[in-house]
């Protein structure tokens, strides 16, 4: 929470307080924990857009098809505003973990 707890009004209605919000798909708080919660949303993401190109995946299609899919599809995905964080050890190893899975299940 915010230390000073004064409400805010804007045109006489007073603006809740919440403890995060997302905005242009990226999660802010003023909690530490927000990043650990932004990188699984970001992998849950990166799953989502993979389970969307399953097939293709999959399939019989070449690798290098297979690879340009997923590099502007799925890795894109997971990395959406990434260059707005800090990235940490712990977040790299997660994303890059998750990866793996999804380069092992081709």
């Amino acid at each position: 929470m915010m230390e000073n707890d004064t409400p805010i009004y804007v045109n006489n209605t007073q603006i809740e307080n919440v403890e995060s919000y997302i905005y242009l798909g990226q999660r802010h708080s003023n909690s530490d924990k927000i990043q650990e919660k932004e990188i699984q949303r970001r992998i849950t993401a990166g799953w989502t857009a993979f389970a969307k190109h399953r097939d293709i995946f999959k399939g019989n299609i070449g690798t290098c098809l297979k690879r340009q899919v997923y590099n502007s599809c799925v890795l894109l995905t997971m990395t959406y505003s990434a260059e707005t964080r800090v990235p940490t050890t712990q977040a790299k190893n997660k994303l890059a973990v998750e990866q793996t899975k999804m380069e092992r299940s081709m």
